[in-house]
């Protein structure tokens, strides 16, 4: 073997070959890319993670609306509350994309009882197995469990609310008249859009089940006044005493150191606050209360027959208590309600409005006060008058006596019309209606939300607190609010009336304009009135009034969670009262919980209609869809 020497300096060649490795950069790449590859590779699972988890959550909220809605819609029919969670999986499984119904749990939760939300809760919940959850779970060998956490969520939806509704309609003369786009009569178009609207929602109440009196109407026909029935005369929340300051408006009564004698041992007399019944010529009625409703009784015709009945129209009630639907009490006498009494005014002034019962001959004076004392005077119906009194109370236009200006069909107070003797109690009081009278919406309305409360006058509403329930007023008017002043307006005879009392306007629910209750600053016209001139007597500032008055109990009741829907029929933009009150209407109506206004694509729609006659009955179908609508409320 041959030996070949080495240099002495071997270790420093090793030194310098280390040095310029150390130097070289060739196929540095592969070892960096060995150390970032994992946490890329988890970076991306996550991203992916991320967004597909959305993609499920939105599936899986999606099949729960679903499913939600459809149920909401079975729960109307007999099914058991298994069979609805049954159908409601099958819907919720049919809807999912994005993850396999078997890795859901799926659940639905029913109302129980009538004070909680009327709601179907449908809920699930899931665990998400996500890409870096596997990576994770690998490289732990199965000790580190990243997808444990379970996603919950859940879709409410409001049932078909139990629905108290009344329908406030215009009975107003101009009701008579021949629609300018239908040629038929408005108010046998409204009488049939009327009708089938209680009928369409009548038949999706007859699959309900699982709630008692699911959709209930009531009827208020209304003109210049509303009738409330004859048949409550004697209920307590009728002022029996006396006790509203509305009562003796337009009479002159005793004062506590004069009695008015009415006859032989007939005596009217004031104590303990009240007026009185006394003497022995009263008979059995001696002591008794002296009120409008004894006044009825009293007046007698020679045959001894009574001359005429209240037939069940009252007065608007003062202050605030004329729109708004606190209940009566005799503690607050200004509660109370009062029978209608249109006074006689002059049966010898052939001028006259409402002229029906003779005078006292013995009240001397032509002065103005003179004839207000005529007028006032309640010894007059203690007279014997002549048999052909009787022949004064006509019907009709010519319409006078003590119920002047009542002339509408009675209320027909709320009823569930999936009975068949509740139907035919609504659909007889729409059959029933007439046309006539002037135009009051406040009267109208205010006794639409009074049929729908629980307290007194009228009782068959539920409770406001109680959930799942709406409480609807639909209020429907083919003109403006109207008032009308006494000088113009015709009498019986179709002669020119003159205002020799002062009255100022004709006698309606809100009594003389000419006359303040007492108490009270001013005629009740322009009480709860803003921006109104109180001191203008003229029909213009009468419908001014009426319409703030309109406008204030609109936000009384809406403020008291009453939906308003409103309808403006046959009224002309070119006219200027039908425009302000289409403008006032629109205003009162509610907003629409499911539609938004087509020009204004953010807000709400409110729920008014301006119509035509020709269109009354697709109005109405519009409405019957609005009051159908199931809503997701969460």
């Amino acid at each position: 073997m041959r030996c070949v020497p080495t240099s002495g300096n071997s270790s420093g060649r090793i030194r310098l070959f280390l040095r310029h490795f150390r130097k070289n950069q060739n196929g540095a790449i592969a070892p960096l890319f060995a150390l970032m590859l994992p946490p890329t590779l988890f970076a991306m699972m996550l991203a992916i993670d991320a967004a597909n988890l959305m993609r499920v959550r939105g599936n899986v909220q999606h099949s729960l609306d679903a499913a939600a809605l459809a149920v909401g819609k079975r729960y109307t029919v007999a099914s058991t509350e298994d069979e609805m969670r049954v159908f409601g999986r099958k819907i919720f499984d049919a809807n999912l994309r994005a993850i396999e119904p078997p890795a859901t749990e799926f659940d639905l939760n029913f109302p129980q009882g009538a004070n909680v939300d009327q709601q179907i809760v449908a809920s699930a919940s899931f665990r998400y197995i996500s890409f870096f959850g596997r990576a994770v779970k690998a490289m732990t060998n199965g000790e580190t469990d990243w997808d444990k956490y379970t996603y919950s969520m859940a879709a409410t939806v409001r049932l078909k609310n139990t629905l108290e509704v009344a329908l406030v309609l215009d009975n107003s003369g101009s009701m008579d008249e021949r629609g300018s786009d239908s040629g038929q009569q408005r108010m046998q178009l409204l009488k049939d859009a009327a009708s089938q609207l209680v009928t369409s929602m009548a038949k999706q109440a007859e699959l309900i089940t699982h709630l008692e009196n699911p959709i209930q109407f009531s009827l208020v026909p209304f003109a210049g006044s509303v009738n409330i029935g004859s048949h409550n005369k004697d209920q307590l929340w009728m002022d029996q005493t006396g006790a509203s300051p509305v009562h003796y408006e337009n009479f002159t009564m005793p004062t506590r150191s004069g009695a008015i004698n009415i006859g032989r041992n007939k005596d009217i007399v004031f104590r303990n606050n009240g007026y009185f019944k006394e003497g022995s010529g009263w008979g059995g009625e001696n002591g008794n209360y002296f009120t409008r409703f004894s006044l009825y009784e009293d007046m007698k015709t020679q045959s001894g027959k009574a001359y005429t009945t209240w037939q069940g129209c009252v007065e608007t009630r003062p202050g605030i208590y004329g729109i708004n639907a606190d209940a009566p009490t005799i503690a607050r006498p200004d509660t109370m309600y009062v029978p209608m009494f249109a006074p006689s005014e002059f049966l010898n002034n052939p001028k006259a409005l409402n002229n029906w019962w003779p005078e006292q001959s013995d009240i001397k004076g032509t002065s103005v006060s003179s004839h207000q004392a005529r007028q006032a005077d309640i010894t007059r119906y203690y007279t014997k008058p002549a048999v052909s009194v009787e022949n004064l109370t006509l019907t009709g236009a010519k319409k006078i006596g003590p119920n002047y200006s009542c002339t509408t069909t009675p209320i027909t107070e709320l009823t569930d019309v999936t009975t068949s003797v509740g139907m035919k109690k609504i659909q007889d009081g729409i059959k029933n209606m007439i046309p006539h009278g002037g135009t009051n919406v406040s009267e109208g309305m205010v006794w639409g939300w009074r049929t729908l409360m629980q307290n007194a006058p009228f009782r068959g509403g539920r409770p406001s607190s109680e959930r799942g329930n709406d409480k609807v007023v639909i209020v429907l008017t083919d003109g403006a609010n109207t008032y009308y002043q006494y000088n113009g307006l015709s009498n019986p005879d179709n002669r020119a009336t003159s205002d020799r009392a002062g009255n100022v306007s004709y006698y309606s629910g809100l009594g003389y304009v000419g006359t303040n209750t007492p108490g009270y600053a001013l005629p009740r016209i322009f009480q709860e009135t803003s921006g109104v001139n109180t001191n203008s007597r003229n029909n213009d500032n009468y419908t001014n009034a009426l319409n703030s008055r309109f406008s204030k109990l609109c936000s009384l009741a809406k403020n008291n969670n009453i939906m308003v829907m409103t309808v403006a029929l046959d009224l002309k933009n070119n006219n200027a009262a039908d425009r302000k009150q289409m403008e006032i209407m629109k205003e009162c109506a509610s907003e629409s919980r499911v539609r938004f206004d087509t020009d204004f694509p953010t807000q709400r729609a409110k729920l008014f209609w301006n119509t035509t006659s020709s269109k009354l009955e697709q109005t109405f179908k519009e409405i019957a869809d609005e009051l159908s609508n199931l809503r997701v409320v969460k």
